[in-house]
């Protein structure tokens, strides 16, 4: 089990790694700087190039990794399991992240809080633009506007 684990967080660092390279257009050109993503990139890129020489060292991954897997090791023995991983600070770091931004989606009064009328009038916003004004929804009106995929902001470029 814990083999398990450690291939996991060791898994989700490179998949982060694969996935913040991988991002690019598919024409193997960079995103346009001064983009979301261009500028994501090239934090990230940064984080892990900790001498700013341009290129990342077998080191300073291997750095990088090692302070990924410490964040999910709270009490520092080597080894983690499903529990630790959930308690870290990493994951309460995560799930405060994702909390304050759906207090910002869905707070209208600026209250930072959510009525359940606020939430109800953004939940039906979104079920008007489904189905176009109409009172039902079709299964290919549904399909089409993949209604729980994560939205991403438009991008600087129009792409």
């Amino acid at each position: 089990m814990r083999n398990i684990a450690f291939t996991a967080l060791t898994l989700s660092g490179l998949v982060a790694a694969a996935a913040a390279f991988a991002a690019a257009p598919t024409t193997g050109a960079a995103p346009a700087p001064g983009t979301r993503q261009a500028e994501w990139r090239q934090r990230f890129f940064d984080k892990i190039d900790t001498n700013h020489d341009g290129v990342i060292s077998r080191a300073e991954y291997q750095a990088w990794v090692d302070s990924r897997f410490a964040k999910f090791d709270s009490n520092g023995d080597g080894v983690v399991d499903a529990d630790e991983v959930a308690t870290s600070q990493a994951a309460a770091e995560r799930v405060q992240k994702r909390a304050e931004g759906f207090v910002r989606r869905y707070d209208t009064s600026g209250s930072g809080q959510v009525s359940k009328a606020d939430f109800e009038a953004k939940e039906m916003q979104h079920f008007d633009r489904l189905s176009n004004g109409a009172d039902t929804v079709t299964e290919d009106q549904f399909a089409a506007a993949r209604p729980f995929q994560r939205r991403r902001a438009p991008q600087a470029d129009g792409g």
